[in-house]
């Protein structure tokens, strides 16, 4: 009887070994093992608000994972659907299971580099943002003009058109349009307050609000590329707002016609009504024209110690600058053959 005995047990311990084995080997098999259907790399796109589920769903129509409902338990059990980040994720032939899951677990999603130039305005930067699938230009445009949701950034403007930094950023497909403009933000505050530690009398000395010190940063931004030059440009319309002159500011009549302007500027265009001629209108524009880098930024802070009142393109990069009427005339005609309308 006894022997009897010890032979079930005999067997149902050989039974419990073979079992363990077998779910050990389906186990490799499933989760260690890479499944061998991918000969090149695949993409699986994380969406915000997709369940693990979803995502593993996902995986096993790309052929990166075989077994669907193992893949889904182990995740639940390591808490993945908890922590994914949404995103773009590369699956490679030889990744395994186990693999694919600590790559969704540390948020290694697929990242791009966009270059948002200085100078560029919340139109153009909108075409990068399509052209890159980020989001459509129209919705991103609504946004940045978009009062009550300026209002949740602690912002007290109609546009968020200045605050947006030219940089090069680091985005995934995953973020919303919301995170975007969110970097770009927080980098124009960086900088801003970086500057802002050199404010000089000359800008102290006219009471301006820190926006309109930024609006003379898009002006100056547009008006000139020289970095030697920014500082003078920045002290002409300092003493223009300080003798009540108007700006005559080229660039602030074109981003006033933006979505009519073909390139070429004409009389009729200086003397159009709208609220960025600075040929017709006294002081600032309503709002920053671009977006300003550093150095401009640094050069509305820090205008020059010049009693400057005009300047004309040489055709060169550069400018010649004057402090008389009579004077500029004379450069205009030297440089441009017209008369001036600054």
């Amino acid at each position: 009887m006894k022997r009897k005995q010890v032979t079930i047990v005999v067997v149902i311990f050989l039974l419990l070994i073979v079992s363990v084995v077998i779910t050990c080997v389906y186990i490799y098999n499933n989760l260690y093992k890479p499944t061998g259907e991918i000969t090149k790399p695949v993409v699986v796109m994380v969406n915000r608000g997709d369940t693990f589920s979803d995502v593993a769903h996902s995986l096993k129509e790309k052929n990166a994972i075989e077994n669907e409902k193992l893949f889904v338990a182990l995740g639940r059990i390591l808490e993945v659907e908890r922590k994914i980040k949404a995103g773009e994720y590369e699956i490679k032939p030889n990744m395994s299971p186990i693999a694919i899951l600590f790559n969704l677990l540390k948020g290694n999603v697929i990242e791009y580099s966009i270059m948002i130039p200085e100078g560029y305005n919340i139109y153009q930067i909108g075409d990068i943002i399509a052209l890159n699938g980020l989001e459509d230009k129209d919705t991103f445009i609504s946004l940045i003009n978009d009062k009550e949701y300026i209002k949740t950034l602690g912002l007290k403007s109609s546009s968020l058109e200045g605050y947006l930094f030219p940089d090069t950023y680091k985005f995934n497909r995953g973020m919303s349009i919301q995170d975007i403009i969110a970097l770009m933000i927080k980098r124009h505050e960086t900088v801003f307050n970086e500057e802002k530690e050199s404010w000089s009398e000359n800008g102290a000395s006219l009471e301006l609000t820190e926006y309109e010190v930024l609006i003379i940063a898009s002006i100056i931004e547009k008006e000139t590329s020289g970095s030697g030059e920014r500082e003078f440009v920045s002290a002409v319309f300092y003493n223009r707002l300080k003798k009540n002159m108007k700006l005559d500011s080229c660039a602030t009549v074109i981003y006033g016609m933006w979505d009519t302007f073909d390139g070429n500027l004409t009389r009729a265009d200086l003397e159009r009504e709208t609220s960025y001629n600075t040929y017709r209108i006294s002081g600032l524009p309503p709002t920053p024209i671009c977006n300003p880098g550093r150095e401009a930024i640094h050069a509305a802070f820090n205008p020059a110690d010049v009693d400057y009142l005009y300047f004309v393109s040489k055709n060169d990069g550069t400018h010649y600058f004057s402090n008389n009427l009579a004077e500029h005339n004379r450069a205009v005609y030297k440089y441009q053959k017209m008369r001036t309308y600054r």
